[in-house]
């Protein structure tokens, strides 16, 4: 199961691949309201579970093939 933290990072980052972008540190400490080291961890969680994925640019997305 996912932690509330992460299905709204998957979401933003799934929202805002579907313009080639990833959004910064800041723009999701911003949008989420919590701490670098909250996000910091979070991200790496969900890299680790294949969610968020870097795309041919390096560019960190969503991976759309694991939505549910």
């Amino acid at each position: 199961m996912h932690s509330d933290l992460e299905r709204k990072i998957f979401r933003i980052y799934f929202n805002t691949s579907i313009h080639g972008i990833s959004p910064t540190l800041k723009e999701l400490m911003r949008w989420t309201g919590k701490t670098e080291a909250d996000v910091r961890s979070t991200v790496i969680s969900l890299i680790k579970k294949g969610l968020i994925v870097r795309d041919k640019d390096n560019i960190l997305i969503a991976n759309r093939i694991k939505v549910k």
